[in-house]
């Protein structure tokens, strides 16, 4: 009886293991195989088995890279852009550049309402470091060493808007080039952005944290950064640095 329960334990606790091993392994084979007949031009069943490899991994960055790309040359754009963007928001490094290549007027039509106001965090993609701001309607604040910052968001159609700075903003920053954002994907409380800005394109995610309520005075935020060329101001970054 003893010796059946402990089976029992070892198989409860191994066989998470067990299984996520066999999934690895059954992605690797249809990933193998849509790869094979990428080399054979066969585009169709290439797709076809990048499917099944995403039924055992969903979100693999990889499996929706390739989907994405493959479908963008058989002239399924918009099905290939909106693979891409689920491969941005899985941290495909690769989906960078061929979404900025192929899909830069894609416009997925989203609601930004959601967005408009609160506290929230900027992070972007393949940078570990977050950036906090507030924004009240139509107005984004940060602070940093004492200083405040301010821009009007001016919001456009379907989730595209820009920011303009605040005249005192722009005596402290100097010149600051005009850009566009435009949100690609809403996953609860975050979204994934497209900065583009002197023919560069930028993505990253903004988190909301905490919805403000009305007669909220505003508790201006620090941004704590140790990197030498993040000495800029936060809205000096959204706006001027592109990667």
């Amino acid at each position: 009886h003893k010796n059946k329960l402990k089976m029992k334990f070892i198989l409860f606790l191994f066989f998470p293991l067990i299984l996520f091993c066999q999934q690895k392994e059954d992605w690797a084979s249809t990933m193998k195989t849509a790869m094979n007949d990428i080399d054979n031009q066969d585009y169709v069943n290439a797709i076809k088995n990048l499917d099944a490899s995403l039924k055992f991994s969903p979100n693999n960055p990889s499996s929706l890279y390739f989907k994405g790309y493959l479908q963008i040359i058989i002239g399924e754009k918009d099905k290939g852009c909106e693979n891409l963007i689920e491969a941005l928001y899985y941290n495909s490094n690769q989906s960078k550049k061929l979404y900025a290549e192929k899909c830069i007027d894609f416009d997925p039509k989203l609601n930004p309402e959601k967005f408009k106001s609160g506290k929230f965090t900027l992070q972007v993609l393949g940078d570990s470091q977050l950036y906090n701001f507030e924004r009240k309607e139509d107005i984004q604040y940060e602070t940093y060493s004492g200083q405040t910052y301010s821009g009007k968001i001016n919001w456009l159609k379907n989730g595209d808007y820009t920011i303009i700075p605040s005249e005192k903003t722009k005596m402290m920053l100097g010149d600051i080039p005009s850009y566009v954002v435009r949100i690609l994907k809403i996953n609860g409380n975050e979204y994934l952005y497209e900065k583009i800005v002197e023919n560069q394109v930028q993505f990253g995610k903004i988190n909301k944290i905490e919805k403000l309520s009305s007669g909220t005075k505003f508790s201006l935020l620090t941004i704590n950064s140790t990197k030498k060329h993040f000495s800029k101001k936060l809205l000096y970054y959204i706006i001027v640095k592109s990667y």
